[in-house]
């Protein structure tokens, strides 16, 4: 009977620790977790050489005429020319995503002319 009661003490301290270790993982991956904006738009004459730049880490040309272009926290990663032209990214980065989305994006655009 002592047995019994030394048991059920002993297994409710141990779910005891395992509640506080999971609380404790849950509060760290909140705050450990990055925030992340990613914004879809047109390029703006403005962005010209943040283009050039971006081509020439994918070894490409910069798209010229209509282009979306994906920006992740204020940077660019990648473009679409909507004239069909090759689209450009980041190679250091998610870069096939980001396209994605902006193909889907002009998809979307498309729709509503």
């Amino acid at each position: 009977m002592f047995s019994g009661s030394l048991n059920f003490l002993i297994g409710r301290e141990h779910n005891r620790g395992l509640l506080a270790a999971a609380e404790k993982a849950r509060i760290a991956d909140k705050s450990d977790t990055p925030v992340t904006r990613v914004t879809l738009r047109y390029a703006g004459a403005a962005d010209g050489q943040r283009l050039a730049q971006l081509a020439e880490l994918d070894s490409s040309l910069a798209p010229r005429g209509a282009t979306l272009v994906a920006e992740v926290d204020g940077r660019l990663r990648a473009a679409l020319p909507l004239d069909g032209g090759h689209p450009i990214a980041d190679p250091f980065h998610r870069g096939a995503e980001l396209i994605e989305l902006l193909r889907m994006r002009a998809r979307q655009l498309a729709l509503g002319r």
